[in-house]
């Protein structure tokens, strides 16, 4: 069973219900909607889709909105396209309604010339360009072209030698999160993060639901422990954090933000290029299909498509060709020699009980862990804990559900809530039995909280026999695995 979840973004390639079904069956798990293309209306139809094809295909699909955030740009050009070499100097104005030339390039950005200093980078194209300040004057900055290109229309703009006083939510974003808030969306991805307290900016329009905070600028990684303390999750955007730091030390940025990530009980996407030549090509290239399994094994929750699936010719096969790659990584012995730190950074006695079901499963040879959730975070930290078994997570909220298809190696399932554990730990058992997860004889571990329905209650881990409510002895299957055990709760 593959345990890596994948996130799909939708757009003109999957712009049918049957081509968004067909990525639910491919192996999507969420489906992300990019705010920073695509008009309402738009959403709302791919959002319906997403819905329908969940229920059709019965599998959980959560829907991640995606805001644009306070993104520069350049202007526009009289001829749609300037060429840039090296050595060329030109003038940088922040008078975007003018259109711009080989000498001129307008940026959306007031207090740009306030901002940069000579000996700024202005990197511009996702980084195919860089400029140099060479001085700034009351109505614009000059600079010298480093490395020259093409640069067309509206292409991004970043400057990562200094810290932009742009706002973390724009007017556009507060508009697009009323939306995702009538639509009901499982999760939000903020945009250009600084600081922790952009972060709680989203939270506090986005309503309940959780937030995934994108790690896109260099200040971001710098603040990322401030960041992680308020995000649900973070995404590791590579495209422009490449931009904002060294690209050579992008591997280890990466592989840095999903340490501290999961030390934090905190989801992680990895984002960006993953399979790029899929966009055109039937198959990845060796370094895209090494680049995923590098994620996968450096802990990673997720992966995300973007263009391959929103605009690219082969969107169902680029998921499937994700969910392989993610499945083949997981079965390495370094999948599963991966030191996991307890995670004392939330609720800590449910993170200790998630800890101790993870290594009881192990010692135990036991294949599955079953979670009692109202809010997923038991099921969570079960998750953070990489346990080599099976994660069953049960809840009677439709947005717990949906939120748990982003849980790394956890199936979810609707379940009726139930006054007692006990009647709990019953009809789990009969649903083991009756879906054929589990069988007569095997041991499961089970985790639950007293009393039960209670959010942050998680305080009960059982090691339960499935068939000892009816026989009430271990069977001889059991006694010849394990004489010793036979329903023992802690």
């Amino acid at each position: 069973m593959r345990r890596t979840k994948i996130v799909a973004t939708l757009g003109p390639a999957t712009d049918s219900y049957e081509k968004v079904r067909d990525l639910c069956r491919a192996g999507m798990d969420v489906a992300r909607l990019n705010f920073s293309h695509g008009d309402h209306e738009t959403h709302r139809r791919y959002f319906s889709w997403v819905r329908r094809a969940s229920e059709e295909t019965g599998r959980n699909i959560a829907v991640l909105q995606d805001i644009q955030g306070p993104k520069l740009r350049v202007g526009r050009f009289a001829d749609g396209a300037i060429e840039l070499d090296p050595g060329d100097q030109v003038t940088i104005t922040t008078d975007d309604e003018s259109l711009g030339d080989e000498d001129l390039i307008p940026i959306d950005y007031p207090y740009l010339t306030e901002d940069l200093e000579e000996g700024h980078r202005v990197v511009l194209a996702d980084g195919l360009i860089v400029l140099e300040v060479t001085s700034v004057g009351p109505f614009g900055a000059t600079a010298v072209v480093k490395v020259g290109g093409t640069l067309t229309d509206r292409k991004g703009v970043a400057c990562p030698d200094t810290d932009l006083r742009t706002p973390s939510v724009t007017e556009k974003d507060r508009e697009d999160l009323a939306l995702g808030r009538e639509l009901g969306v499982d999760y939000v991805a903020a945009s250009f993060v600084r600081t922790g307290g952009d972060v709680r900016q989203v939270k506090e329009l986005a309503g309940d639901v959780p937030v995934i905070a994108k790690i896109e600028l260099k200040v971001a990684y710098d603040n990322l422990d401030e960041i992680l303390e308020e995000a649900d999750g973070v995404m590791v955007a590579r495209g422009d954090l490449g931009v904002q730091l060294a690209l050579e030390r992008l591997p280890i940025i990466q592989a840095d933000i999903l340490a501290r990530t999961n030390a934090a009980g905190r989801l992680a996407i990895t984002a960006t290029e993953m399979l790029e030549s899929m966009t055109h090509a039937p198959r990845p290239t060796r370094a895209e299909v090494t680049d995923v399994a590098n994620a996968v094994l450096s802990g990673t929750d997720a992966v995300m498509l973007s263009g391959e699936t929103a605009v690219g010719e082969y969107p169902t096969r680029t998921v499937e060709t994700m969910a392989r790659i993610c499945a083949a990584a997981e079965t390495s012995p370094m999948a599963r020699d991966q030191p996991v730190p307890f995670v004392g950074a939330v609720n800590r006695v449910a993170s200790a009980v998630a800890q101790a079901a993870t290594e009881a499963a192990t010692n135990l040879g036991i294949g599955t862990i079953v979670a009692f959730t109202e809010s997923g975070s038991t099921a969570r930290l079960i998750s953070k804990y990489r346990p080599a078994a099976s994660v069953v997570a049960f809840s009677a909220s439709p947005e717990t559900l949906r939120r748990m298809a982003l849980y790394w190696g956890v199936t979810a399932y609707p379940f009726e809530r139930r006054d007692y554990t006990d009647h709990e730990i019953a009809a789990a058992e009969k649903f083991l039995e009756r879906e054929k997860l589990c069988h007569r004889g095997d041991l499961v571990v089970m985790v639950a909280g007293i009393p039960p329905n209670q959010r942050s209650s998680t305080n009960l881990m059982k090691i339960h026999l499935i068939g000892e409510r009816e026989t009430g002895v271990l069977s001889q299957r059991s006694r010849r695995r394990s004489p010793e055990v036979g329903g023992l709760g802690v």
